[in-house]
């Protein structure tokens, strides 16, 4: 999910992060481009693009249900998202758009189909939404989509320091006006504004809870008893 997040947890300059999300950011990467990146942009040749290449290149795909299968597409576009390779192309494919980050003297991370930007701007969101924009703009000429309908936005920093700023009418994204939110999920971990995860605690405590009765359930109370038992000994022992 998208995430917009700014924060300024500084006490003497205030930083701020943005982070961007990419629809069906797997499905749409153009082969073409993508291998004229790995060969241009990160000097992979010979063997190594031989053996990328034909991992990538000359796949078809169709569509099968039950005993009818229609007719075979050449797949020009796309990598898997659950390979150990895919993540990795996707970031190579990616890379460049540290460059459009960089005119705006911004810092960024990218996490998988994730882009972080950070800024220490006094103007908290004219630098981001610029280079939210920017960014869209690369995406779409590299034939992936920008989605600030699921972007989620949030401001990290002290009470004090939150007060002096105004979120009440939100961030431009790519047209799309983000309103600020308490809390935001980056990469498994849910943080909210004040930086306490305490929500983050409390969701891992309510999940385990579901899996242990979940687990209990299947395996019965007896069972379960016993390997409450032996857990405690063990921790009285330890």
């Amino acid at each position: 999910m998208t995430s917009l997040t700014f924060s300024c947890d500084r006490l003497k300059s205030d930083d701020r992060s943005s982070v961007t999300d990419i629809s069906a950011s797997f499905d749409t990467i153009n082969h073409s481009i993508l291998l004229d990146r790995i060969s241009q942009d990160f000097g992979i040749r010979v063997i190594a693009f031989n053996w990328l290449q034909s991992a990538i290149s000359n796949r078809e795909q169709y569509v099968a249900v039950g005993a009818v299968r229609s007719s075979s597409a050449n797949c020009t576009s796309g990598v898997t998202p659950s390979s150990v390779l895919g993540p990795l192309l996707f970031a190579m494919y990616i890379s460049p758009v540290g460059n459009v980050v960089a005119a705006y003297s911004l810092r960024y991370r990218l996490h998988t189909d994730d882009v972080a930007i950070r800024s220490s701007d006094d103007d908290i969101f004219k630098p981001v939404s610029m280079c939210a924009e920017d960014v869209a703009c690369w995406l779409l000429e590299n034939g992936l989509l920008l989605n600030p309908a699921k972007t989620e936005t949030v401001l990290f920093g002290t009470k004090v320091q939150r007060d002096k700023i105004t979120t009440a009418s939100g961030i431009d994204v790519a047209g799309t006006v983000v309103p600020f939110r308490d809390t935001v999920n980056l990469l498994g971990v849910t943080l909210d504004s004040a930086l306490m995860m305490d929500r983050h605690v409390t969701e891992v405590m309510h999940s385990c809870s579901y899996h242990i009765a979940d687990w209990r359930d299947a395996h019965g109370e007896q069972q379960w008893t016993e390997h409450t038992t032996l857990w405690n000994t063990r921790r009285t022992v330890g």
